[in-house]
């Protein structure tokens, strides 16, 4: 049995909420997978619960009527309730089994939103009219973003009715860890960088398995439950006409094209840079993209593109470009000849994502300041050198922070150091300003092969170095 892992925030309020003595409605959305059902039914202990299906408003609203029945315990006869209207009032009036107030849950409301029979008018027309002093709580929970987060805006029916929202996000890395922990540290890292942060995903992984059973079972056969899921994870979304042009645009971009009109050539999206353009904020509010500039971009410069979503990463990466050997089960062959030889050069960049997720979560941790913002930098300097920095930001308080990442086994000596301390004498001499400010910044190291004693003798010597190694990432909380 799976505990509920972090989400406490979520948990406590929604509690609270129930508990007002008055009628409450509450908005809870985030994307498929990401742990929404599963957080609502940990909370209480008897509430009405509604799963809509993508359906006719009809059959909708007859099963739930139905599984009304069978909670409340009272005989209905569906001709009775010939609208949501009647249904609402219904709900409303009822109080659960131990005769409190109900919680009432309407999930993927989305599908009940579908139809012409204005459902959300018939909604709050009964809870503006009727409720009165009545205590409830009535929770829409749904995994279609943008139709949740409408419900919001100024026109919609509910506007100022919702006394509580959130958007679940998937777990960062250490909240996933949670879910796995009977690994180790360096295996931790390797699941995070094949299955991300979703809930759902991380699930799937049984007690006790190391990564290749695990990815064997769930993500590289072409029946397990992670493969699956992936392989639709476009055509799943409602909402998306076009998916072709969609799962196009994302393959542009898992294959390491970063700007719009290299996305849009890729996809073969010529002349359609608006189709991409759109494309690329729908895929953002799904979470499955981010966008991204260098550290001190004007706001001019054009965002660059990449896979937001780990497991859509790994899935790009190794999956998608060996679909031919996995359809015929050739899984020993393409684990041994195309993602062992590259699993740490990939794993690499997925640990610079959890070395600025460290940063701004365990900051007092590190006994640093608050960080204020936190990106990388890439470009090349006067002289066409190029030049990476994992990690450029600036504190609170103004004074500015760099660093770099190393996912070697080996420890780190100083010479990252003195690497990162003339790029950025270079980059000052180039005519980037922050740079100048970085020299006299503090400066932090992430590595997880530790450090040699030389480089922990120029810590202590230094107090502007924070050095961090991969258990100081996975604090005991």
């Amino acid at each position: 049995m799976r505990k509920l892992v972090d989400r406490n925030n979520e948990t406590s309020e929604l509690l609270s909420l129930s508990r007002t003595g008055k009628p409450e409605m509450a908005l809870l959305y985030g994307r498929r997978r990401v742990g929404k059902s599963f957080l609502l039914g940990n909370i209480w202990n008897d509430p009405f619960y509604f799963l809509a299906a993508d359906t006719t408003s009809e059959t909708n609203r007859n099963d739930l009527l139905n599984e009304f029945e069978q909670w409340s315990g009272n005989k209905l006869n569906t001709e009775d309730y010939p609208t949501w209207r009647s249904v609402f009032r219904l709900m409303f009036q009822t109080q659960n089994a131990n005769g409190q107030s109900p919680v009432l849950i309407l999930d993927e409301f989305q599908y009940l939103l579908a139809h012409k029979d204005s459902i959300v008018s018939q909604l709050t027309a009964i809870w503006d009219r009727e409720l009165n002093s009545s205590s409830m709580l009535l929770v829409l929970c749904g995994s279609e973003v943008s139709t949740m987060e409408a419900l919001q805006s100024a026109d919609s029916p509910v506007f100022g009715r919702l006394s509580w929202s959130s958007r679940l996000r998937s777990f960062d890395y250490y909240d996933s860890s949670k879910m796995l922990p009977w690994l180790s540290l360096r295996e931790l890292v390797y699941f995070y960088g094949a299955l991300g942060g979703l809930p759902r995903f991380l699930s799937a992984v049984k007690q006790g398995e190391n990564l290749r059973e695990s990815l064997y079972r769930i993500l590289l056969s072409t029946r397990g439950e992670v493969h699956i899921q992936l392989q639709n994870i476009i055509s799943r979304e409602k909402g998306i006409r076009n998916t072709a042009e969609y799962d196009a645009v994302l393959r542009a971009i898992a294959s390491g094209r970063r700007q719009l009109g290299e996305i849009s050539s890729t996809a073969g999206l010529q002349g359609k840079v608006h189709t991409a353009r759109r494309a690329l904020e729908v895929l953002e509010n799904l979470d499955f993209i981010c966008r991204e500039r260098n550290y001190g971009a004007a706001p001019k410069v054009p965002w660059r593109y990449r896979i937001a979503d780990n497991s859509l990463r790994f899935w790009h990466r190794f999956i998608e470009t060996n679909r031919s050997r996995l359809e015929r089960d050739l899984i020993d062959n393409v684990w041994e000849t195309s993602i062992l030889p590259s699993l740490d050069i990939y794993t690499g960049f997925i640990f610079e994502d959890m070395a600025r997720q460290a940063l701004l979560r365990f900051n007092e941790n590190l006994h640093l300041p608050v960080i204020k913002t936190c990106a990388r930098w890439e470009g090349k300097d006067r002289y066409r050198r190029s030049i990476e920095i994992d990690i450029v930001g600036v504190f609170g308080n103004g004074e500015m922070l760099s660093g770099e990442v190393k996912w070697s086994s080996s420890p780190v000596d100083p010479d990252i150091h003195f690497h990162l301390r003339r790029n950025l004498e270079d980059l000052a001499a180039s005519g980037v300003n922050w740079a100048n400010h970085a020299l006299n910044g503090k400066f932090i190291y992430f590595s997880a092969g530790g450090f040699s004693e030389y480089m922990k003798q120029l810590a202590r010597e230094n107090p502007s170095i924070t050095l961090v190694t991969l258990a100081d990432m996975f604090p005991v909380q």
